[in-house]
């Protein structure tokens, strides 16, 4: 069957404006999943939401110099003052992926939240994972939320025990010497480094309440470590 030219047009026409819309389709999606967030911003209840910090896409930072773990630390301690409240920075790490920084309450001495930073950007943004999950008084599932208070003191899984876990599962997984340092107490968990050989490796997670395991497997090689004086 013979088109005539009008169909033609039409068919054309209909083909471009398909083909024009998939590829702003691709370029938005492309973006969004690109963007750099700001930190955490402290809503009612411990909750944070992420907005736009206008450092542009990811992309655009290739070409800059990679920040120096002072450099982060500045970086850190200016957005811990920013929060209004008795926050300050307790340890910073740098991994080939990104630099991790535990923030804790200046009067408890209890860690309230843990961050990742863009070796590139600079862009702070709430780490994934236990930090968002499981965490009951800043994180997604919170008690504040509903009024209830957040104790550390009730989670049954203790210090010591959590270290004992963590061990277990590293052993069952990785070869070589392993040791499993201090942990660090959250609100609804506890978070570890380990080392393997004598060498820090990595870090996880372990709930206080359930004794599960959650372990980072987004920081990538270790590089080195910062730890803050508390009275800084």
């Amino acid at each position: 069957m013979q088109l005539s030219k009008h169909s033609t047009l039409v068919i054309i026409t209909a083909i471009a404006a398909g083909l024009a819309l998939s590829i702003y389709f691709v370029y938005i999606t492309s973006a969004l999943s690109t963007y750099n967030y700001s930190a955490p911003n402290f809503m009612s209840g411990g909750w944070w939401g992420f907005c736009p910090m206008g450092v542009g896409p990811r992309g655009l930072a290739n070409n800059i110099q990679r920040l120096d773990i002072t450099q982060v630390k500045t970086r850190l301690e200016s957005y811990t003052q920013s929060l209004g409240r008795s926050y300050a920075v307790s340890e910073i790490m740098e991994f080939s992926n990104n630099f991790y920084a535990i923030i804790v309450e200046k009067d408890t001495g209890i860690g309230a939240f843990e961050v990742l930073v863009d070796p590139y950007s600079g862009a702070i943004t709430p780490e994934p994972g236990p930090n968002m999950m499981w965490n009951i008084k800043y994180g997604m599932h919170s008690r504040g939320m509903m009024g209830i208070p957040a104790q550390v003191s009730d989670m049954p899984v203790s210090e010591e025990e959590a270290r004992g876990i963590a061990l277990n599962y590293l052993s069952q997984r990785l070869r070589g010497d392993i040791e499993v340092m201090e942990p660090t107490r959250f609100y609804g968990y506890y978070t570890i480094d380990y080392m393997v050989d004598g060498r820090i490796h990595g870090m996880l997670s372990v709930n206080g309440f359930s004794g599960d395991v959650w372990y980072h497997s987004w920081h990538g090689e270790f590089i080195q470590e910062i730890e803050m004086n508390e009275n800084e």
